[in-house]
This record gives structure tokens, C-alpha cells and sequence, in this order.
């Protein structure tokens, strides 16, 4: 395919936001692209990794978290002993819950993983990315994810079922895909040690059907490109006020 947009739009935004990190593309493969190897890979890191320049290919093979591996798709936690295990972790290992109870309410409200034991997630710079990716994740500061949701919403005003808790991978990836929604995570807390995630950057994950509406908007948008401007009437409502506030001191 010539005709990759998605490279243009990584230029285009990574100027436009001044991002530190490239754009990273996600694509769900049939069949891997990238020789296998044993080296196991965080899908939490490969984030990162991607946003600095690598090209990595995660599956069920190489995934190195066990909770990505449900988290993602990659395998089915059918056994009692297993989850329980899990859980036992995040509650009383990771801290992350009061209780199991709380643990349970939060991921019944998380939304489905489908089957993806037979698939190959690429994760690549968007600038590089040889598929047109199904998702897009930005790794950036507060105001530059302020401009990119504001940026999506500008054309139609639909604002995203954004879901902010809850681990990296379900979040960043599995929730956006399953639902075509923007979201929006601030990488779960055990993730951002485990990664030594800079303290400002968050993630916000972008289907790539919404990606020609945020380039769209870019010219037309003050969160792009477009000036504040101050009709004649506002300015005139503006002068109004400020004569009457004065009149009353």
C-alpha cells in the first residue's frame, strides 16, 4: 500500500502537539510479522518502547504478564484456584483494592476481552507503521490529551464512554478496541513503577476510524491550529459589563 495516511498524520501531530514520544500504531495480525523470539515482553513497556522508535510483536507466546494474558485476550482464567491467585495479588500483593469486593466492581464495569489467543498485536512508531493500525495510542502530557479530545469531539460533539481505571493493557488497548471509544489511562500505578513512566505522561488511545476527524479538525479547531476569535457581539456584551461593573464601584 502507498498511500499511508497514517504516517502523514503522525507528522502532523507529532508537531503539532510537540509530543516527546512518536504516536504508536496498533494492529491485530493473523499471522506474525517479526521472527519469534524467547525474549518476553510487558505489554505496559511496550508501549513505551514503540513511542521511543521499536518495532514490537506481542502475543500469547511472548507476553510476559500473566494478568496482560487475560487482560488481553491471549488465554481464558476458567480455573478457581488460578483467579483466585490473581486476585489474592492485586488485593492483598499489589494494594491496589480494599477488597475483593471492590476488585469485582471495578472489572464487571471493564467490558468484555474477545479471543485473541491466535492473534499478533504489532505495536510501532505511527511514522513507521506498515499496517493501517486499528488503533492509535498517545503517550503524552495533560495538554496535549486535552487537545486531542477536544480535537475528536469538535466535528460531531459525541463524547467518548471514557474509562480512566483498571490495568494499562485492558484499558489502553483491549476497552478502545472492543468499543471504538477514545479513552483515556494514566497507566495503572504498578505499571507506572514498573515502567518508570514519567510523571506527566498519561495514554490516550484513539480508534483509528476517529484519526481523519482529529486531522480534519486541526485548521478549524483552537485546540489545533484555529485562532480564539471575539464576534462583535460578544465583544460588545463584554464592554457592557465591564461599563456597568465600573458604574457600580
Amino acid at each position: 500500500m502507498d498511500n499511508r495516511d497514517w504516517q502523514d498524520y503522525s507528522v502532523v501531530l507529532d508537531e503539532l502537539l510537540d509530543l516527546e514520544l512518536s504516536p504508536v500504531a496498533i494492529s491485530r495480525l493473523e499471522e506474525p510479522l517479526l521472527e519469534s523470539s524467547d525474549k518476553k515482553v510487558r505489554v505496559c513497556r511496550g508501549i513505551l518502547q514503540a513511542g521511543k522508535g521499536e518495532t514490537i510483536q506481542i502475543s500469547k507466546e511472548n507476553n510476559a504478564c500473566f494478568g496482560a494474558a487475560w487482560h488481553m485476550g491471549f488465554r481464558k482464567v476458567d480455573d478457581p484456584r488460578t483467579r483466585g491467585m490473581i486476585e489474592k495479588f492485586v488485593v492483598e500483593g499489589e494494594k491496589l483494592f480494599s477488597s475483593y469486593e471492590a476488585l469485582h466492581n471495578l472489572v464487571s464495569q471493564m467490558g468484555d476481552v474477545p479471543d485473541n489467543s491466535d492473534a499478533y498485536f504489532l505495536l510501532s512508531p505511527m511514522e513507521k507503521a506498515e499496517f493501517e493500525p486499528e488503533l492509535v495510542i498517545f503517550i503524552c502530557d495533560a495538554e496535549a490529551a486535552c487537545r486531542i479530545l477536544t480535537l475528536s469531539v469538535f466535528i460531531d460533539g459525541n463524547m467518548p464512554k471514557i474509562k480512566i481505571g483498571g490495568p494499562t493493557c485492558r484499558m489502553a488497548i483491549t476497552y478502545p478496541l472492543v468499543t471504538g471509544e477514545l479513552n483515556i489511562s494514566f497507566y495503572d500505578y504498578t505499571a507506572r513503577k514498573m515502567c518508570r513512566v514519567e510523571r506527566d505522561k498519561l495514554l490516550v488511545s484513539v480508534p483509528y476510524q476517529r484519526m481523519p476527524q482529529i486531522i480534519e479538525s486541526i485548521d478549524e479547531c483552537s485546540a489545533g491550529t484555529a485562532k480564539v476569535e471575539y464576534p462583535q457581539e460578544f465583544r460588545e456584551f463584554l464592554q457592557k459589563r465591564l461599563t456597568a461593573g465600573q458604574e457600580d464601584a
